[in-house]
């Protein structure tokens, strides 16, 4: 059962998680594997990133975030990841500017 913000009551992200459909592209650093995805939500603080081949936990991301012919970049760490579902991203990295994206973005859902 949910909390009454409709986090369950273990949840441990920092940030309330709006649901936003968007494309996303992620960039891991280590080996250099490319995922372009879609997001399932989206905070100040990261976003769920819906795939297939998630990226292990601790993987080194850059995040674009593509919607409505606006791009967001910034640089992040996989915090979970689970098989066939998905991973969430914490973003580590974010631009002033990419900041006042997100900001617009998330007022709008």
């Amino acid at each position: 059962m949910s909390g009454p913000s409709g986090v369950w009551p273990n949840e441990r992200r920092r940030e309330e998680r709006h649901p936003f459909i968007a494309t996303v592209e992620l960039l891991e650093s280590a080996v250099h594997a490319r995922i372009t995805a879609r997001t399932g939500d989206l905070s100040m603080g990261g976003c769920y990133v819906d795939s297939l081949n998630p990226f292990p936990v601790q993987s080194k991301v850059k995040v674009t975030i593509t919607y409505n012919e606006e791009t967001f970049s910034a640089l992040g760490v996989v915090a979970h990841s689970q098989p066939n579902l998905g991973m969430g991203i914490s973003f580590t990295t974010v631009d002033p500017k990419q900041k006042e994206i997100l900001l617009k973005w998330l007022a709008a859902s």
